[in-house]
């Protein structure tokens, strides 16, 4: 079993549990499968990871924001520290998920070229624009996680994991 596979598994556990559905903002009937698609391509290098997204409805398209949520270390020297996930991410397998593919980029700004006050996550992110089911997409795949998003898992000092 792969380590995204982890992440998928929590993935589809809270879009179908209850309290989600109440909370969720309506949207497409694809959306969620859509969703595990883009997260099944994600395969940490080590340990394991936990995919997070965001889905908003734009004027003209819908935008996907996802990656893998940071490591919260629990106890030990570390206790609190949360780090990265270091991961691939499978890029050939991406553009068969769309009907069809408009634009396809990897977007990298390097430290000292980007605008002071630039989210860091920015700096290093694909953007893929495109159909799904009749609806205009663009998906944006980033390295590491949104500050306010807290993190995807926890480790503790005996090696067991848990989702945050």
């Amino acid at each position: 079993m792969s380590h995204s596979h982890l992440a998928l598994q929590h993935l589809i556990k809270k879009i179908e549990s209850p309290e989600y559905r109440r909370t969720r903002s309506a949207g497409p009937e694809w959306l969620p499968e859509f969703v595990d698609q883009v997260a099944e391509l994600f395969e940490p290098f080590v340990d394991v990871g936990r995919v997070g997204y965001e889905c908003a409805a734009g004027e003209d398209r819908w935008e996907i924001s996802m990656y893998l949520g940071g490591t919260e270390m629990v106890g030990g020297k570390a206790d609190g520290k949360t780090q990265p996930v270091a991961f691939q991410y499978n890029l050939l397998s991406l553009p068969a998920i769309f009907e069809s593919v408009d634009a396809f980029y990897w977007n990298a700004f390097p430290a000292g070229t980007f605008p002071e006050g630039t989210d860091p996550r920015d700096r290093s992110f694909l953007s893929v624009t495109g159909r799904v089911r009749q609806s205009e997409v663009r998906l944006r795949v980033f390295c590491t996680a949104p500050d306010e998003s807290g993190p995807g898992m926890r480790q503790y000092p005996d090696g067991t994991w848990e989702p945050a």
